[in-house]
């Protein structure tokens, strides 16, 4: 991926080993280069909601620009919360401005993680997507 992934940002002060969570991934890609700039601004944007989600355990973003591919992977304490989060503020802004944007349909997968397994490294989320999509 170029650049590096963003680093693994837990929100949440504490996070019980045993407990299972609410894990959301997701894959999309970008038409063209120029939308880049705008999309990278408004994600800014995103990580600065996510940061003040109620709900939110953990969360990362990478991009890989030269392949106009993205992912996230983010850990919620339940569905409700991250229900909550797409469909408001800033992240709902951008799913809208950027609904054209996009080269083909993303692939988006909700699953349990347990918080022992936090932080979820960037091969297992890729690997998850890809399974998402063998799936289909």
């Amino acid at each position: 991926m170029f650049p590096p992934p963003r680093p693994w940002k837990q929100v949440a002060q504490q996070v019980d080993p045993e407990r299972e969570y609410v894990a959301f991934a997701s894959r999309f890609y970008l038409k063209s280069l120029r939308r880049v700039p705008g999309f990278m601004l408004h994600s800014m944007r995103v990580m600065k909601q996510l940061d003040r989600s109620p709900g939110i355990v953990a969360w990362a973003m990478a991009a890989d620009i030269p392949k106009l591919q993205f992912h996230t992977i983010s850990v919620w304490e339940n569905a409700e919360a991250l229900r909550n989060f797409n469909h408001g503020g800033d992240h709902e802004v951008a799913l809208t401005r950027f609904a054209d944007a996009m080269k083909v349909k993303g692939t988006f997968s909700l699953y349990q993680v347990r918080g022992g397994e936090l932080p979820i490294s960037w091969p297992d989320v890729i690997a998850h997507i890809d399974r998402q999509i063998a799936g289909r």
